[in-house]
């Protein structure tokens, strides 16, 4: 299919790496002329169209803008799209009715669920998880679109799209977070970055093949699991000049608590669940 991309971030860049192995790409547009050129070549668009050109091209148009500039996007370009035209966005907040209803113009979402922090080319992931929503003419039109080599398409209802996009933050930006909570604890030992990868990596890693293995359950240890209230006491007094990790630690213990352990201490529950 003919398609072109609007948006040329880590995101469209590198979803795109992938499509123009099975579908035309038609050019690319960015309002930044150093990204655009840089995705053009990338994706080896020889002679890369005006965006007048772009939009009555393409059969498919992606847009991979930032959430709150996708509408203004569309709105920059709605002249030019004539005909039956098949519209996308990579939102995994918005839905696909962010672009008006209009005569011949199928309209879906489909965000990759991963993370794109760099920019590499070819991308180091060679697999991704989209989640679609839309139109079903769009929806059935995103299957032909993106090859079963590289892409796995997931349907789902808009109305709960909010809650693939939160289950995502949890999955990666909050991974992030624990791990800087780790390095200010490091810190407070006065640990090199080096020691501080040394130790603590391999506990992860192992830590997440335990779940892969055997589930939540079973890949826990450590006083929650013992019912070890008197630990977990000295480990918040040791948190007590930090509020803000002593209240991770509290939220954390209590999703564990009653989430995976499934205990009924009560002692436990009410160390947790106090503000001091």
């Amino acid at each position: 299919m003919k398609i072109g991309l609007i948006g040329c971030g880590k995101v469209g860049t590198s979803i795109f790496y992938y499509l123009s192995k099975y579908n035309s790409v038609v050019g690319v547009y960015d309002t930044n002329n150093t990204h655009e050129k840089r995705t053009a070549r990338l994706l080896h668009v020889k002679e890369n169209p005006p965006l007048e050109e772009l939009c009555r091209t393409s059969t498919a148009l992606f847009f991979a803008t930032p959430d709150d500039e996708t509408k203004h996007a569309y709105n920059s370009v709605r002249r030019f799209i004539k005909g039956k035209k098949y519209l996308f966005h990579f939102s995994g907040l918005l839905p696909a009715a962010v672009f008006p209803k209009a005569r011949s113009v199928y309209r879906a979402s489909v965000h990759p669920f991963a993370t794109f922090p760099q920019l590499f080319i070819p991308p180091a992931r060679r697999h991704y998880m989209l989640f679609l929503e839309g139109d079903q003419r769009a929806v059935k039109s995103a299957r032909a679109i993106f090859d079963k080599k590289h892409f796995t398409l997931k349907t789902i209802n808009t109305k709960r799209k909010m809650h693939y996009h939160t289950l995502g933050v949890f999955s990666s930006n909050f991974v992030v977070g624990l791990f800087s909570a780790m390095r200010s604890l490091a810190n407070r030992l006065e640990w090199t970055e080096q020691e501080m990868y040394d130790v603590v990596f391999p506990m992860i890693e192992e830590t997440l093949e335990n779940i892969k293995l055997y589930g939540s359950k079973g890949a826990l240890s450590g006083p929650l699991v013992r019912g070890d209230a008197k630990t977990i006491r000295r480990h918040l007094r040791a948190l007590k000049q930090d509020s803000r990790l002593a209240d991770m630690y509290k939220a954390l213990s209590l999703q564990l608590l009653e989430a995976v352990v499934k205990g009924k201490n009560k002692d436990i529950k009410k160390i947790l669940s106090s503000k001091h």
